[in-house]
């Protein structure tokens, strides 16, 4: 019995020494926390570390562009129409009044698309007269007016595109003189753009009389968009594609004049 007490007792005295050697191991592993490094300041004043914030704030979109007036607006004149078929390409069935208006709506879609308001003078095969095309170009607001045609000439060999203003009268205002000017660098654009797009052969600018160009009253121009007694050129006219460089041309002239000039 005296031998189990002292057994007893031993056990606990080892049992104190133990979780004192745990404690003693305890303290010695542990490391002090380093001490935090002091916030760099700038001529004495410390700099506190915020989280930048990024106020998102609604840009406030005005209701018109800077400078807007309105839409600016193109006339498009489909040359011939109706009872008037214009140039005639005798035995393969192509009438100049088809072939513009057909190029007529692809100038117009591509302005559209560049964001002006397009008038056309005629949309469907209709006869209008001279006076009745300056006449719907004159009652509207209109920037500029194109007349669109097709060429023909005895001359078979003849091809290539040109493109008219209206000669400058003797006695003329300046606000004619000015309309004029301004006629003869869109007609230049126009050239440049087309024959650009298209190969074709270049005529040059040219002055003429006609009365879509006269009697208008905004700057005004008459392209003649090649040759229909011209078996190749025709050729090149019959494709749809052909048109379309075509049409691309006129419309980039138009855009770069008024985006020159507004």
């Amino acid at each position: 019995m005296k031998f189990l007490n002292i057994l007893y007792k031993l056990s606990i005295a080892l049992c104190l020494v133990f979780c004192l050697c745990g404690a003693w191991f305890f303290l010695i592993s542990a490391k002090p926390a380093k001490a935090s490094k002091p916030t760099p300041t700038v001529k004495g004043v410390a700099k506190t570390e915020k989280k930048r914030v990024v106020k998102k704030t609604k840009k406030e979109e005005p209701d018109q562009p800077v400078g807007y007036l309105r839409p600016q607006t193109v006339i498009i004149d489909s040359g011939h129409g109706g009872k008037d078929y214009g140039a005639l390409s005798e035995g393969y069935g192509y009438e100049e009044k088809q072939l513009t208006l057909s190029t007529s709506h692809m100038v117009k879609n591509y302005l559209q698309k560049l964001g002006y308001k397009v008038v056309m003078t005629r949309n469907q095969d209709v006869f209008l007269s001279l006076d009745e095309r300056a006449e719907i170009a004159n009652k509207l607001p209109a920037d500029l007016f194109i007349s669109i045609h097709f060429n023909f000439s005895p001359n078979t060999s003849a091809e290539g595109i040109e493109v008219y203003y209206c000669t400058l009268a003797t006695e003329s205002s300046d606000n004619e003189k000015k309309r004029l000017k301004i006629s003869k660098e869109l007609a230049q654009e126009m050239l440049t753009r087309t024959v650009k797009h298209t190969g074709a052969h270049s005529r040059g600018v040219k002055t003429a009389n006609f009365a879509v160009l006269r009697k208008t009253e905004m700057p005004a121009v008459l392209i003649e968009c090649g040759f229909l007694s011209n078996h190749a050129e025709r050729e090149r006219i019959k494709d749809p594609r052909y048109l379309n460089f075509l049409a691309w041309g006129i419309a980039r002239a138009v855009d770069f004049h008024l985006t020159s000039h507004f």
